[in-house]
């Protein structure tokens, strides 16, 4: 069976003929030799007559669409949508079920022309920010040519801009299955296996995509994070430095050189390349956050340095890193105002690296003992080799026995 053999099921064969299907079909090919408005005058016609039928309302969006009626494309989707689920049924497969049957009863249509057209229609709307409609055209139009790798890219790039990691990565290694070397399947696999934390696999997908394509300022960008995740930092500088090359007007790559050079201790440096990042986009919040980690590492003048993290929070309120770090700066100088922070970042991501034991550490300094006490035995469960948390802890605890 192929992959998407499950879509269409046994029923593909079965006859599923409505009164109005020499009509449709006439009104699909002339669809598919371009003739659109001729084939929405018949689409309309036709939707009167059969306000059950699927196919109809679905070609109709794809010609709508084709004339830039992106909108009202999308809005027939959403309708039909809803028609398909008051049945028991996704629209997708009820769009599969009837195609497939509808291909059956005449095979002279070219099935290749009518996945075009469909995903022809993702595109649009993906295009224009629909992208849980596009995804239903790509796994559509995927389903009629299940060994077109490029239509299986579609679908498994718009399943991984919609989180959908475990069908994504399905998709992706179908179609790599059937062209090993198509480049766009590889970069967005490497991406993908990356936002899930496997850098080692991204990696390796990294350096296929970078030899097939190395002038995309973005994948050596990422190929440079993916090995900066995995402490690989001299290879990830020098990827990082030539996506900046590649690309002198892309942020993103001046600030993973900035998170590199962090770690390598080369504090001016990545000053310089937080500012340059600053310079490009001044409404990016990871500049600022980065820029704030780089003047603090130079002993620069803490109010500079809480003025950084409070406009990265500004710009971008849910960032858990900025409000710990802006924590830690207000903590040591004794400001209670760092509890907000450090209870604003655990709402937001309690598990991040170091919070709980720093945020213990701070409750300690400001007299607040219970609390201190709860958060530095979270830490210790959160990574039971934290040495100094221990430490702090019995020295806390002993301070204020049971």
């Amino acid at each position: 069976m192929g992959f998407f053999d499950k879509i269409l099921g046994k029923n593909a064969t079965e006859d599923t003929t409505t009164p109005g299907e020499v009509d449709f079909i006439a009104a699909l090919a002339m669809h598919l030799r371009g003739e659109v408005d001729a084939a929405l005058t018949t689409y309309a016609r036709l939707a009167g007559e059969h306000p059950d039928d699927n196919l109809i309302p679905f070609f109709a969006a794809a010609a709508k669409a084709s004339k830039g009626d992106i909108a009202e494309a999308a809005e027939n989707l959403r309708a039909l949508s809803e028609q398909s689920s008051a049945k028991g049924e996704t629209i997708s497969r009820a769009i599969s079920l009837d195609l497939a049957a509808l291909i059956n009863g005449a095979p002279f249509l070219t099935v290749p022309a009518i996945a075009e057209i469909i995903g022809s229609l993702g595109d649009q709307l993906k295009d224009e920010g629909f992208v849980q409609a596009s995804a239903v055209c790509f796994e559509i139009a995927a389903g009629l040519v299940p060994d077109n790798a490029h239509m299986l890219h579609k679908l498994g790039d718009t399943l991984h801009d919609l989180c959908i990691y475990d069908y994504a990565e399905n998709v992706l290694q179908e179609a790599l299955k059937h062209a090993p070397n198509h480049w766009g399947a590889i970069y967005t696999y490497a991406v993908l296996l990356q936002d899930l934390g496997r850098f080692a696999e991204a990696i390796d997908y990294y350096e296929k995509a970078v030899k097939l394509n190395p002038d995309h300022a973005r994948c050596q960008n990422n190929y440079g994070a993916a090995l900066m995740m995995s402490n690989q930092l001299e290879a990830a500088l020098a990827h990082c430095t030539l996506a900046a090359e590649l690309d002198p007007e892309f942020p993103l790559a001046q600030i993973n050189l900035g998170n590199i050079q962090l770690l390598m201790q080369s504090y001016e440096a990545a000053r310089n390349s937080f500012s340059a990042a600053i310079a490009l986009d001044e409404n990016l919040a990871k500049g600022y956050f980065g820029l704030g980690a780089a003047e603090e590492s130079l002993g620069s003048d803490p109010g500079k340095i809480r003025e950084l993290y409070l406009k990265a929070i500004e710009l971008s309120p849910a960032f858990p890193e900025a409000h710990h770090a802006l924590g830690n700066l207000l903590g040591r100088a004794g400001n209670p105002e760092a509890l907000e922070h450090f209870a604003a970042a655990e709402q937001l991501d309690n598990t991040l690296a170091d919070l709980q034991r720093d945020f213990g550490t701070v409750c300690l300094q400001l007299g607040q003992r219970q609390e201190a006490l709860v958060h530095l035995r979270m830490a210790l469960e959160q990574n039971p080799d934290d040495a100094t948390a221990r430490e702090i802890l019995a020295q806390a605890e002993a301070d204020n026995p049971a």
